[in-house]
Parts: structure tokens; C-alpha cells; sequence
């Protein structure tokens, strides 16, 4: 089950902070979004820093660069690795897949073929073991690339695969900006 402070994330994506940089290329405008600072592009990988009721937040997104099937009608896709000063979290590991996932379904994200499970609130999923979140960093840091699979809830399997390309110096910046 996800913990407390993961639903309400989950919850706060749909408001201003989180969607404030992934509107903008859709066309919604800054005075529609709540303020988020761009800290850089790196590669595939962009870092971002903003806040909330709890403090400042940094986290880093990347969209997949392969994304099967390529006939199925989703939302934007992203995968994001979150620092929250405010709580003392860091490296939170989350990804929105652009429908809503099939409740009780295990997606994975693997990196160069070590399989992570993941747990699913509605078109989110994260580690099923926050424990393994440092360790799935890491892997990201010295990888090359990431698939995450997951099955919708009409039963659609989807494959989504990134590149891990900028992932450490985008890493690096959050990590200055929310130190």
C-alpha cells in the first residue's frame, strides 16, 4: 500500500507545482501554472525546482524516447525522481504513464534489465519498496537505459523506454538546489 505522504504527492501532481513545466509545452500559460524554476536540461533529463505547503521541492522528469504500442492514446508520460527538503525525503522514484494502470497490477521499471516492482495509484506508480529507491538511483546513475511495462486499466500492455543519458548531472543539480 503507499504510504500517506506518497498519495498526497500523487494527489498534489494534478495541481499547479508538478504539471507547471509539463503544461507549458501544451501550450497553458506561466500565469496559469504555479511558479517552477527550470534548473537545466541535461541530455534526456530535465531538473526542476519549486514548493509547497511543505518547502521547497526539486525533482527531475524525462519523457521515454520509445514508447509501444505507439497506437494507444495516452495523457504525457513521465518519469521522475523527486527531493523533498521540506520532509527529509530524497530520491522518491515515481512514473505517470499517461493512463490509469489496472488496479492490484505489479508494473516494473528496469534498468538495464534489473527489474524494480512497482506499486499503482491511479495513473502513478513508484517503487514497491521505498527502501530500494537509493539502490534504483544508483543503477540509474551507472545505466544506460530504462524500460518501465505496465497494463492499463482495459488491459493494454505498454512498454515505455528511456534513455539515462544527463540522468547524473540532472540528479546533481537537484541535489544543489535543495540541499
Amino acid at each position: 500500500m503507499l504510504s500517506k505522504t506518497r498519495g498526497n504527492f500523487a494527489r498534489m501532481l494534478a495541481g499547479a507545482l508538478f504539471l507547471a513545466p509539463l503544461l507549458l509545452p501544451l501550450g497553458v500559460s506561466n500565469a496559469q501554472a504555479q511558479e517552477v524554476e527550470e534548473l537545466g536540461t541535461y541530455r534526456f533529463w530535465t531538473a526542476w525546482k519549486g514548493s509547497d505547503a511543505n518547502g521547497v521541492i526539486c525533482y527531475i522528469s524525462s519523457q521515454p524516447q520509445d514508447s509501444k504500442p505507439t497506437n494507444v492514446n495516452r495523457d504525457p508520460i513521465h518519469f521522475l525522481v523527486i527531493n523533498r527538503k521540506g520532509l527529509g525525503t530524497k530520491n522518491e522514484v515515481q512514473t505517470l504513464v499517461g493512463y490509469p494502470l489496472r488496479t492490484g497490477s505489479t508494473p516494473e521499471a528496469s534498468i538495464d534489465g534489473r527489474g524494480f516492482d512497482m506499486v499503482v495509484e491511479g495513473s502513478a506508480a513508484w517503487l514497491a519498496s521505498a527502501s530500494d529507491e537509493g539502490t534504483f538511483v544508483a543503477a540509474m546513475r551507472a545505466g544506460s537505459e530504462m524500460v518501465v511495462k505496465a497494463v492499463s486499466q482495459r488491459g493494454t500492455n505498454t512498454t515505455d523506454t528511456y534513455s539515462l543519458l544527463g540522468v547524473t548531472a540532472a540528479l546533481e543539480k537537484i541535489e544543489t538546489a535543495c540541499n
